[in-house]
């Protein structure tokens, strides 16, 4: 089991949290940090970080250019250097990839379509099937857009496109939660569901009603500001608010990229540009991935036994 941790945008705080994470980590010998000493040793030094730094020294691959940065100003450098570490994580072939924060604004320079890490892998490996997963504690939440304006969602609220979605979420379940018989909660597009809908409520029912007839244990849609009040073991939502509001009010949620074929978390937050070089970031999250990384990963090697 390879796990491979990217550096994130050295502007925001990922180099921070990847050496507060060192206590955790600093006696996992499966553990590679794809970056550049140079550059976290200066975040150590900057932050009073040295000892953590030295703790992590052996795990950090140099990969990455040595470059010129402010903390909290992300330019095209700082884009690039991301970049150069998820590239290089990549080419590792790590079974699971942890990627810090970055800066979508500033990886544009370099990928002018740039949308975020979970379309980004999936050019990469190629896989058509693929989905974000927000994660909290027991809540399991898919997403059937992601990033795009809210006028360009409707289009892509088709029957087709949510049963596809439930039945990937199906699957996650079974293969990295270890849930033998899925309840999967499905949210309406409108509030209130039929009550302002304009059709397309009707769209998501004969989905439900599609994957029912494939022994799927699919349920609504149900309206999105009560559905993860419900006792269920997965959820799909119709728009990334949806999830996002939900999981974003939460300590340590974690962002899962399914459908691939390694295993991909990241904390559930931004570059946090605002506190960039203070020494205020928490580590917490960071480990958090980590820790649920191994867990999904042994409980997909366990699945795959069983069922090939």
């Amino acid at each position: 089991m390879k796990v491979g941790i990217t550096l994130g945008d050295p502007a925001g705080i990922g180099p921070e949290i990847i050496l507060k994470t060192a206590p955790y980590i600093k006696h996992m010998s499966n553990i590679q940090i794809y970056g550049s000493k140079r550059l976290l040793r200066k975040t150590a030094f900057d932050l009073g970080l040295l000892r953590e730094y030295e703790e992590l020294r052996k795990t950090i691959v140099d990969c990455v250019d040595s470059i010129k940065y402010r903390y909290g100003k992300p330019t095209k450098t700082t884009g690039r250097a991301a970049l150069q570490s998820l590239k290089c994580a990549l080419k590792a072939q790590v079974d699971i990839l942890i990627t810090p924060p970055i800066v979508k604004d500033v990886i544009r320079y370099h990928i002018p379509n740039f949308t975020g890490h979970t379309e980004y892998l999936a050019r990469h490996f190629n896989t058509k099937n693929y989905a974000m997963v927000g994660l909290w504690r027991t809540k399991r939440i898919m997403l059937l857009t992601t990033h795009m304006p809210l006028r360009h969602i409707f289009k892509h609220v088709t029957q087709r496109a949510i049963f596809e979605k439930i039945v990937l979420l199906n699957w996650s379940l079974k293969r990295y939660f270890c849930v033998d018989a899925p309840r999967i909660g499905v949210s309406a597009l409108n509030p209130h569901a039929f009550e302002f809908s304009l059709g397309e409520e009707e769209k998501i029912m004969r989905a439900i009603a599609e994957a029912r007839q494939n022994k799927i244990n699919a349920e609504g849609p149900h309206p999105a500001d009560t559905l993860f009040d419900r006792d269920l073991d997965g959820f799909l939502t119709m728009y990334h608010d949806q999830a996002m509001i939900y999981l974003k009010s939460k300590n340590n949620g974690l962002n899962f990229t399914s459908g691939l074929p390694i295993v991909r978390l990241s904390p559930l937050y931004g570059a946090a540009l605002d506190i960039a070089g203070t020494n205020t970031a928490e580590a917490s999250g960071l480990i958090t991935a980590i820790k649920q990384g191994i867990k999904l990963h042994r409980n997909a090697r366990r699945y795959d036994r069983k069922n090939t």
